[in-house]
């Protein structure tokens, strides 16, 4: 329920929707009794953050999300696995969390996201 004190507020723009919703979806999953991912700061985020639930919280693209997440960090993991000393460029900011789910030193890799409209 909006307006809780004790989270934040959070206006979304429609980039930032899209990249909200991938986060309550990897959230929803990791809750679950037997996740196909489990991303234990998406739920951090996620229960600091006051949204509307209804709007956010379901969808048919939570499960391709999801499924889309474990294969890429599949992906990442082998990747860093096989060469430990890689520099990762996050081209987006679902590979940030990528990379803290792989738990890899790499993760602190240049970040070319660019800002948001209006940002400094």
């Amino acid at each position: 329920m909006p307006g809780k004190p004790d989270k934040l507020q959070a206006r979304l723009g429609a980039v930032q929707e899209t990249l909200f919703i991938t986060l309550a979806a990897r959230a929803a999953e990791s809750q679950r009794k037997h996740p196909v991912l489990r991303d234990p700061r998406a739920v951090e985020l996620l229960e600091s953050i006051d949204f509307d639930a209804a709007t956010y919280g379901r969808g048919a693209g939570g499960s391709i999300t999801v499924l889309r997440t474990a294969i890429l960090d599949f992906w990442v993991r082998g990747f860093l696995t096989a060469h430990p000393a890689a520099t990762v460029v996050e081209l987006g900011k679902s590979m940030a969390l990528t990379l803290f789910r792989a738990s890899s030193p790499a993760a602190a890799g240049p970040d070319s996201t660019a800002p948001a409209p209006g940002a400094a």
